[in-house]
């Protein structure tokens, strides 16, 4: 695992820039560094060495030296790449998993990504063709930030990096931040900053003489109608093992952050079969309520035989470090509980630098209680009169934007694009008009800013054909997925210099878990069904079906309280971006009806706090 990052300007790139980008990156790759330059194109990474650490250095070149590669990531089908590649006549040097790289390019040119099972952000430099290639996961595993500004073309594993740039506008992107304050996430390709941009997943921007083209590589949009139980069950444990078994792969201590619940156990499990040392890692939070990840954690360590180190977080540390763990995420989430993987992170870095966990299960396998709304709301809606009562319901209820009335909304809703909206908002329109300061909501009018829905139904109308719970499932296995929680995983596991691998994520586990209709994973009250019952192979039924545990913090109560200082301090206080943006006298409302419990602001009012958060920092990086 590393950090990337490198210069096309055909004027000539700076050398030294790159050298300043890199540096902004070492807690990725705190095991050396490396540099190219032709040309016209500059390049430059930092390594986290986990395989063939001695030799595995970057850059990466084929035999000629006219194709250099810098690469972020695993590829765990290096080894038949590699045979493949063999027969072909290519020569290797090393046992490092991206050395496949520049042959492979030399070999299929930009179709070589489709031929990749992993986690990766890539730039491909061809000299014969003076063209920079930067390629990203099929699920946005890793990160890659763009800009194009000046003349030339600026990337980076992190955004820190593009702003060693001081000639990097720093404008803010508003439809970007319409589109967070609806989704609780910035959708790729946007950032907040107007002059940056994320590659999408599954995607190959080129930059050659002749100017830019994207390429997106996905496979095509799943079936998803099978219903074959018995055979489903037994395909999916099978990938699931051999998942597992894939990203195995190091040369290093290779750990698992375990927490109580199924996914990140029937992986240490897998794992325990195959190994006669699993360590495995669990944080939990002592204002967690009756949620004890540690003690269940402990249990399933037990069950299989891993070697178990814990860490209880209390209140005040938690609160302590919110602001900074915010800073390190470099961009604004709504996601409360962050913290959780940089701690884990941070307890495993002495001695364990690779990290298996379960994240990626609950997205194409319905894991979330919107998935079980979603499918409750489709059934319903065939019942005639079902959407006008939802509608009315709603507008009696006084719900708002609470649990309850997003499911009357999404029960309400009419369209399946508007099912999802109705399911994913955090501010609604009648929202955004109480809240947005005239000159904002000016500036996204003149602009003709682009809607929360346009990302979404790019997505959406591939899979149009389907149900809409598996419109949803498509949907975030590749928008909210990546651009929130891998964003997430990523930042914080590496900002301890960790690497975190998903094996839930693994391209044919999801091949199967995606052919299985919407039925087969959400039945009655049972979310991820086929999921469950597929790793009931590797644990227990006890633990298969016990409570979904998750890193739980009160923030309700929180920002009614002990975060309400600083709520009020980034919002109100001085000049800074929600002075800019929104009315004082409506974020006061909000803050004092959340503080009598006259209505539940919290997603609102911490997504407003990790939008101001985010500002101050860029706005002194």
């Amino acid at each position: 695992m590393c950090g990337i990052a490198g210069i096309r300007d055909e004027r000539g790139a700076d050398e030294g820039l790159v050298r300043a980008m890199t540096e902004r990156l070492r807690h990725r790759g705190p095991d050396g560094e490396g540099f190219f330059s032709d040309d016209g194109v500059a390049l430059g990474m930092r390594r986290l060495a986990i395989i063939d650490p001695e030799h595995g250095h970057q850059p990466l070149y084929n035999e000629r030296r006219d194709i250099a590669v810098v690469f972020n990531g695993e590829l765990y089908n290096h080894a038949e790449l590699r045979d493949w590649l063999g027969e072909r006549g290519h020569t290797f040097n090393s046992g490092s998993d991206g050395e496949v790289l520049p042959h492979l390019y030399e070999e299929l040119g930009s179709g070589f990504v489709e031929r990749l099972n992993g986690i990766f952000a890539i730039a491909v430099w061809d000299g014969r063709e003076r063209t920079l290639h930067l390629a990203r996961d099929e699920f946005g595993v890793k990160p890659l930030y763009y800009s194009e500004h000046g003349g030339r073309l600026t990337f980076a594993s992190e955004l820190r990096a593009l702003l060693a740039d001081r000639t990097l506008p720093r404008e803010l992107d508003h439809a970007a931040i319409d589109q967070f304050l609806t989704l609780r996430f910035v959708p790729s390709p946007r950032t907040p900053l107007a002059a940056v941009r994320k590659l999408r997943p599954a995607t190959l921007l080129s930059f050659g003489a002749d100017g830019r083209s994207e390429h997106e590589w996905a496979s095509a949009p799943p079936l998803a109608s099978r219903t074959d139980r018995d055979e489903l069950v037994e395909e999916y444990a099978d990938a699931f093992e051999r998942a597992v078994m894939r990203q195995l792969m190091s040369d290093r201590p290779i750990g698992v952050m375990l927490s109580g619940g199924v996914d990140s156990g029937a992986i240490a499990s897998v794992m325990a079969r195959n190994s006669a040392h699993v360590r495995a890692f669990t944080v939990g939070f002592e204002g967690g309520g009756d949620v004890d990840e540690i003690a269940a954690a402990k249990r399933t360590a037990e069950l299989v035989g891993a070697e178990h180190e814990s860490l209880l977080v209390s209140d005040s540390e938690y609160l302590a470090a919110l602001p900074d763990s915010l800073v390190k995420l470099e961009e604004p989430v709504g996601a409360t509980s962050a913290l959780a993987v940089n701690y884990v992170a941070e307890l495993m870095r002495p001695t364990v630098p690779v990290a298996l966990c379960g994240q990626g299960a609950d997205e194409p396998n319905g894991g979330y209680g919107r998935y079980r709304g979603v499918a409750l709301a489709q059934r319903l809606r065939r019942v005639p009169g079902a959407r006008a009562l939802a509608g009315l319901a709603a507008s009696r209820s006084g719900a708002g934007d609470g649990t309850l009335g997003r499911g009357l909304a999404t029960l309400g809703s009419g369209a399946d694009l508007d099912m999802l909206m109705a399911a994913y908002r955090v501010l609604s329109d009648a929202d955004k008009e109480r809240l947005y300061a005239p000159a904002f909501a000016a500036r996204l009018r003149e602009g003709e800013a682009e809607p929360a829905s346009v990302p979404v139904e790019r997505l959406r109308a591939r899979v149009a054909d389907l149900d809409p719970l598996a419109q949803m499932l498509y949907v975030d296995t590749r928008l909210s997925l990546p651009d929130e929680l891998l964003l997430i995983a990523d930042k914080m596991s590496m900002a301890a210099s960790v690497e975190l691998r998903v094996p839930c994520l693994d391209r044919d586990l999801v091949r199967v878990a995606e052919s299985a209709h919407s039925s087969e994973k959400v039945r009655g009250r049972e979310r991820k069904a086929l999921h469950k019952q597929a790793l009931e192979r590797f644990l227990p039924r006890e633990v298969v079906y016990g409570r979904k545990l998750g890193w739980e913090t009160p923030m309700d109560r929180w920002l009614r309280s002990e975060l309400r200082p600083l709520l009020r301090e980034v919002l109100l206080a001085g000049d800074g971006l929600s002075r800019e943006l929104f009315r004082e006298q409506e974020l006061e409302r909000m803050i004092d009806r959340h503080s009598t419990r006259e209505m539940d602001h919290t997603r609102q009012l911490f997504c407003l706090l990790s939008l101001g958060l985010w500002q101050r920092a860029v706005a002194t990086a």
